[in-house]
């Protein structure tokens, strides 16, 4: 059963820094190298600093990694961070805007008693790339901080726990920040012992599936394994992680597009012949394949080039069954899983172990047509959103999408408040 704990968080001196405005920053992953050089401009004390940015060829990754170690403690010296007297939940919610429509979306941060995943009730949903889980084990290794927390959906239906917090969340929050995209930030923090074990005795049976991070999960996995002659309460045993209710109304899965280069003597008809063994082939055009693939009843993915664009729809669920006969029905019917077995690996012949090489993944339809245009990439595949019901499903039958299967959007912006793991 998952076993969710408070901890005494680390965070921005209020009194030395009130607005954080200039010090959050995205997710390590989400950062270019244009943001993080905005972020660095913003502020001396910008959490960037800490967390990097994504594995990148051509960095002095162990100067960074001994430079992150000593912002954070030099930091943690001149009082810029403080740490919290008594250990804590933190609420978070996050209020955003999608195509005029508001959210709000409720979680907390704690942390967990780390697990193999698939083994317990702490699932996957995703399959995980290796030099992010590289690239963070040494950083962890070098700062002993775990800087930001991994986002994990918890089953509620009765929404229990949110009712229990939301009492405490009517107060003025720790902390309100608004980021880049417009969205805002609220953390609140409750050292009710009485009320965290109620919460914990609540989620005792629950599922918990992790939505983003589960590189930052295995590589807090892997440091506790490396480590030896540690009790059960040491530090190292628990991952800092923010918990969102799997039937929130403000949790908003958006699609991620692949993008393809590398494809050696491409040919737009055979790829055509090669696909329409398995699609029905659709027409389209830039300025409409967006719509139309959001219309489109049944498995269907947009395909866009320089020279023209289609919608691809599965012509029967029978041929995920053949091409996929060990796979749940609910595997077979995600529109990613029916991109990477039939398009990717059946017809572009790009093999999994090759992927890294010729897929790159966007996020935004505009940015994926634009990034084709421009010549950087061959074509690019457009996918619809995948549901938080299939999350769920998949990740219960112990099963793993392709990377990148889901954007939940928003991200945790990274910066709030995090977690000392040396135990010293």
């Amino acid at each position: 059963m998952p076993e969710i704990r408070p901890f005494k968080g680390i965070r921005y001196n209020p009194k030395k820094l009130s607005d954080l405005t200039n010090v959050i920053c995205q997710p390590y992953d989400q950062v270019t190298n244009k943001m993080e050089r905005e972020y660095k401009n913003r502020s001396p004390y910008n959490f960037i600093r800490l967390v990097l940015t994504k594995y990148s060829e051509g960095h002095n990754r162990q100067r960074e990694y001994r430079d992150a170690r000593r912002y954070a403690e030099t930091w943690l010296k001149e009082e810029i961070f403080v740490s919290d007297d008594e250990a804590a939940i933190y609420p978070y919610w996050q209020e955003f805007t999608i195509n005029k429509k508001k959210y709000v979306r409720k979680g907390f941060i704690c942390l967990v008693r780390l697990e193999e995943l698939g083994k317990g009730n702490i699932l996957p949903h995703e399959k995980t790339l290796s030099k992010p889980k590289a690239d963070r084990l040494n950083l962890l290794n070098i700062t002993k901080k775990d800087f930001e927390p991994v986002f994990l959906l918890y089953t509620d239906p009765k929404n229990t726990v949110n009712t229990m917090l939301d009492g405490y969340c009517e107060e003025k929050p720790l902390t309100e920040t608004k980021d880049d995209k417009n969205i805002t930030h609220r953390l609140w923090r409750i050292s009710d012992h009485e009320l965290i074990e109620k919460i914990a005795k609540s989620l005792k049976n629950s599922i918990f599936v992790i939505a983003d991070g589960h590189h930052r999960y295995e590589t807090a996995f892997n440091y506790r394994n490396e480590l030896t002659d540690i009790d059960e309460d040491h530090p190292a045993n628990f991952k800092m992680i923010a918990l969102v209710n799997i039937e929130d109304p403000g949790l908003v899965i958006l699609p991620t597009h692949r993008l393809v280069k590398g494809i050696s003597d491409f040919s737009l008809i055979d790829f055509l012949k090669k696909t329409e063994k398995y699609f029905a082939i659709k027409k389209t055009d830039k300025d409409s394949i967006a719509d139309d693939l959001k219309e489109m009843e049944g498995a269907s993915i947009g395909f866009y080039s320089p020279r023209t664009a289609y919608i691809l729809t599965l012509k029967s669920n029978k041929i995920m069954e053949e091409n996929l006969a060990d796979r749940s029905d609910d595997y077979r019917n995600l529109d990613v899983a029916i991109l990477h077995t039939l398009l990717i690996e059946n017809v572009l012949d790009i093999k999994p172990e090759n992927i890294e090489d010729h897929i790159r993944y966007e996020r935004g339809t505009k940015d994926a047509i634009r990034r084709v245009d421009a010549g950087a990439f061959q074509f690019c595949f457009l996918m619809n959103p995948t549901r938080s019901e299939q999350v769920r499903k998949v990740a219960q039958n112990k099963e793993r999408m392709p990377q990148k299967s889901t954007d939940f959007y928003p991200k945790l912006i990274s910066g709030l408040v995090f977690y000392d793991v040396a135990g010293e």
